[in-house]
Parts: C-alpha cells; structure tokens; sequence
C-alpha cells in the first residue's frame, strides 16, 4: 500500500512521542527545535555526515567516536574530519573568533566529547523506547571537505534504512521521513511508514547550512506532523 503524504494516514500515524534528527547536517536539527520546541540533543544533530557514515554508526551503534588517530583538521582550519567515518565534527572543537579549528588543542579536548557523546549515545537509544518515533534524514551529506559517498538516494537505500532502525528500536513504532533527497511514493509499514519530500529554499529567510525556515514550517505542516509534548500545551 502506498501513500504520498504522512497525512494521507491516520491521526495516529502523525503524533509522535519522539522526532530524531538523522543527519545530515545542523540545517533539520535547527528546524525541528524551531518547529517542534524539543530540546532533546542527539548524537547526530550537529555532525556532517553522508549516508555511509550513518549507516556505519548505527550498525556499530557509535563505536569508537573521536578516536585520536582518525582525526584530521582540514587544511584551511574549519572543521576535523573523522577518518574512519567519513564524517565531519563540525561544531565540537573549539574555535578561534574567526571561526577556526584550534589545531593544537584537540587531544586535549576528546575527554570530556566522549563524556558527553556517551550520554547523548544512550538517549538516542533509551529514548525512543516503547515510543511513537519520527526519524528524519536531511540530504546525502556530500560535501567538501569529505570523501564522496556514492550511495543512491532511492527507494531501496531507505527502505534498508527503515529495517536497521526496526533492528536497533524493536519496541518502538517508527516512521521515517527523508527530506531534500528525490522524492518517490510514500510506504506504509507495519508499525509505521516512509515518506518523501523537499523543503522549498527560494523564500528570503534561506541561510546556508539553515535552509529556509518557511520552507521547513510548510513541509511540517503538509505532512501534517504532530511532537505530542507540544500538543499538551494546548
């Protein structure tokens, strides 16, 4: 059974207890606080990181994060590349006014990143526990400054997606929703669904790295999502 729209579901499809940024950048976790007022972090709200790079942390569930000897600040000093991943820790080391990596204080810095990671670790997976969870996946994270990942944004790469997260969350009920990526007809699953779509960047609040803030309001309220700790406020 295929559906276009999230709210094309019942009301129950669209009320979650928990919405889960998946990456790829700062730009959907910016958004689903704006939106949704949730002041949850998790481990990939800030990070940069394509496709592979998330399906390698989840299936290692964050092994061996900010390891010392897979660290690597790019030549022009804005942002450390993790080697191992492939992704960028873009907002975790400290950084001069001008907006540079300040290179010879980066061991220094991992102990207390890896204090909070693992705390951030455990939410991620505690969190969406017996819950209604809502995961999103922003972009493919190719950008410079990282290798390019090849990986086809279609159907099938989701649809893999969507089965690691039943693996990870077996007593969660869980819908995913990709956004930025091509669009393709909307799966209803057993405990949950899939779903498409792109948020529009042409309105003048567009920022880089933020995106449209309009443009994601629009697109939450076409999928008609609900956070349901907003709605007890009403």
């Amino acid at each position: 059974m295929f559906m276009e729209n999230l709210s094309e579901f019942s009301d129950k499809f669209n009320k979650f207890d928990r919405i889960i940024s998946l990456g790829c950048n700062c730009e959907l976790t910016w958004n689903i606080r704006a939106n949704f007022g949730i002041e949850y972090a998790y481990p990939l709200d800030w990070w940069i990181t394509p496709f592979q790079a998330l399906w390698k942390l989840l299936e290692s569930r964050f092994h061996d994060l900010f390891n010392i000897n897979h660290l690597e600040v790019s030549s022009d000093l804005l942002t450390v590349r993790d080697t191992y991943y492939n992704l960028l820790y873009h907002h975790d080391f400290k950084k001069t006014e001008d907006d540079k990596i300040i290179d010879d204080n980066i061991e220094q810095q991992i102990p207390l990143l890896k204090q909070k990671y693992d705390m951030l670790i455990e939410r991620f997976f505690n969190d969406p526990r017996n819950k209604r969870v809502l995961f999103i996946r922003n972009r493919d994270g190719n950008i410079p400054h990282l290798e390019r990942d090849e990986t086809p944004m279609n159907k099938d790469t989701f649809v893999q997606l969507y089965e690691l997260l039943e693996k990870l969350f077996p007593d969660s009920e869980i819908s995913l929703l990709i956004t930025n990526c091509p669009v393709f007809p909307g799966i209803q699953r057993k405990n949950g669904c899939i779903v498409w779509d792109n948020v529009a960047d042409h309105y003048d609040d567009y920022k880089f790295f933020g995106g449209s803030p309009r443009g994601w309001q629009e697109m939450f309220s076409r999928k008609n999502i609900f956070y349901k700790e907003a709605c007890k406020s009403f």
